[in-house]
């Protein structure tokens, strides 16, 4: 109420011109904060202006609520503490009290500076009085209207900001801080079946993404991050002062994980002694937070061993977020790690964006050839892992996080390391529990349990209502090296139920033309003159035979040396000739 004569100062100035006009004298009006809302002829150039150092008779005017007359300013007790006590300019003075609901609101002044003003006033004192008492009445009403409808509109923007945003959580607060109405999504988010009468304040993190600032909330002792608006009513000593509209962070993770989750089957197929042993590794370290490094070749299904470990964890209600390290640009992949703020980065999303390891809060993030990370990254992963923290690009707040850490490569992480393209102190945090995974063709009782499940959901996929595998084509699936692993497996298998006919029998004549010449032995041709052979350049016949021996033996470290050796060069040469066709 203090400042309701600023909002309708331009009545509060015509009432003060017609007092004068009628009076003859100065009039000023000023607020209860001794802010000067109007005035006429001496006083028209201070209108705005604080005067709560010259104020003295005002000031006990809005204390008492009652109306002053000085005849003889500066020589009454009223005016002891003045300033200009005994040496005045004015000649009279009075002081009228603006009511407004019991409270005063402000006060209207008629001042004298000429011995005829001070002569006029007196001779008809009564007149005067009466007309300050009217316009007071008058101002008071205006303002009293002016208060009610702003509480009436408060009311009304409050509840229709309630319901406008069900589907966000909102709460209404009073000017105390304290909780006036929620919805139900509120009391979801914030877990708290009864939140009305809790005291909440809200602190801006200085953070804005997707087009919404960031709060750090506390409520009932906890601290919880949320991401909305407050809408303030200016309202004073209202039960309806803030509106707050928000998604908590958390909430707002699930809803974005959600909708980008592409998570796999997290089962392990296979019976043989290898993948017997995964799934007993697996049963032991599941509900460790211990960090997991998963070594094998590419497609041997490093993924589904992520995936089955977090299945198994007490965090499988969580989010797993899986980031392929090789498949991001090297530019993006610290903001797709730790997300930006708005303005971050020139190219920014305006809006931000939540990074992986923020997601995946409470849960778990797999990074995927992690090998493929560059150095500087690997410095900033090191302390996320350490610390437990992570900061948005363009932003200076640390958040805390609860993130169990898997890794995979098909890299040799040790060479790596050697070469100085691996840091050392990264692999050993990396490598608290390491996981290596055989590749296909050094586990052979797999694929029948492997081709079976493929037929299965590629039958099921394409409508298919029959399949079968005949021991012919069986014996030829496990015949072949599979260079390319698992995911190998999966695409001839997706390609032969394509080929089969109505009956479903993916027999031989279903595989791909190049793998059955290499599985089954060609029947011997006539004999023909012997056509001239393609010249190939001693590179690229190097490099075949490095790759037909890694094939053969491995891409581990001990595949390698044993590479090199049926090469007849050094394992130092190896890795010089693979890092050159690199």
């Amino acid at each position: 109420m203090k400042s309701i004569l600023r909002e309708i100062r331009d009545t509060v100035q015509k009432y003060a011109e017609i007092m004068a006009e009628v009076s003859g004298v100065d009039v000023e009006v000023a607020d209860a904060t001794l802010f000067r809302v109007a005035g006429t002829g001496l006083f028209a150039a201070g209108v705005g202006q604080d005067m709560s150092r010259e104020g003295y008779t005002y000031r006990q005017v809005l204390a008492s609520g009652r109306l002053q007359v000085i005849d003889r300013p500066g020589h009454e007790p009223i005016c002891r503490d003045c300033p200009r006590c005994n040496h005045c300019e004015e000649t009279i003075e009075i002081a009228m009290p603006i009511l407004a609901g019991g409270q005063s609101i402000g006060v209207i002044g008629l001042v004298g500076f000429t011995q005829q003003q001070r002569q006029t006033i007196l001779n008809a004192r009564e007149t005067y009085l009466g007309l300050v008492e009217q316009i007071a009445s008058f101002m008071a009403a205006k303002a009293t209207e002016r208060i009610e409808r702003a509480q009436q509109q408060a009311m009304l923007s409050a509840l229709e900001c309630a319901i406008d945003q069900m589907e966000q959580a909102a709460l209404v607060l009073g000017e105390d801080g304290r909780i006036t109405m929620a919805n139900e999504s509120a009391r979801r988010q914030l877990e708290q079946p009864q939140l009305e009468g809790m005291k909440a304040e809200f602190t801006a993190t200085g953070d804005r993404m997707s087009g919404k600032t960031e709060y750090r909330l506390q409520l009932g002792g906890r601290q919880i991050f949320v991401m909305g608006q407050l809408h303030h009513l200016r309202q004073e000593n209202s039960r309806y002062a803030i509106v707050a509209a928000f998604t908590c962070t958390r909430e707002m993770h699930r809803n974005l994980y959600q909708m980008i989750s592409t998570v796999g089957s997290g089962t392990l197929v296979g019976s043989s002694a290898h993948t017997e042993r995964l799934r007993k590794e697996i049963a032991k370290i599941a509900r460790s937070p211990s960090t997991v490094l998963i070594l094998g070749e590419s497609g041997t299904g490093k993924e589904v061993t992520a995936s089955a470990i977090w299945r198994a964890s007490d965090r499988a209600d969580q989010q797993f977020v899986a980031l392929n390290c090789a498949a991001i640009p090297e530019s993006l992949l610290e903001s797709e790690l730790f997300g930006y703020v708005k303005g971050a980065f020139t190219g920014a999303d305006p809006n931000g964006r939540v990074g992986k390891f923020e997601l995946a809060n409470k849960g778990v993030i797999f990074l995927d050839e992690i090998g493929d990370m560059p150095l500087y990254l690997q410095a900033k992963l090191l302390r996320v892992l350490q610390e437990r923290r992570i900061t948005r690009i363009g932003s200076n707040q640390q958040i805390p996080i609860d993130v169990r850490v898997i890794a995979a490569t098909n890299k040799d992480l040790k060479a790596m390391m050697a070469a100085g393209k691996f840091r050392e102190d990264l692999y050993y945090r990396l490598n608290v529990i390491p996981l290596p995974i055989l590749p296909l063709r050094q586990r052979p009782d797999d694929i029948p349990d492997l081709a079976r499940f493929f037929a299965q959901r590629y039958a099921q996929r394409f409508g298919r209502a029959r399949w079968s595998i005949p021991e012919q084509t069986m014996a030829a699936l496990k015949a072949h090296a599979w260079p390319g692993n698992v995911r190998e497996l999966e695409n001839t298998v997706e390609f032969m139920v394509n080929m089969s006919d109505e009956d479903g029998v993916l027999g031989p004549d279903t595989l791909p033309r190049d793998f059955f010449s290499a599985a089954l032995p060609a029947a011997p041709a006539a004999p023909a003159a012997p056509a001239p052979t393609p010249v190939v350049s001693l590179r690229r016949a190097e490099q075949a035979a490095i790759e037909n021996a890694l094939a053969f033996y491995g891409a581990t470290t001990e595949g390698k040396r044993k590479a090199a050796k049926a090469l007849g060069i050094g394992l130092a040469t190896l890795y010089r000739k693979l890092e050159q066709f690199q």
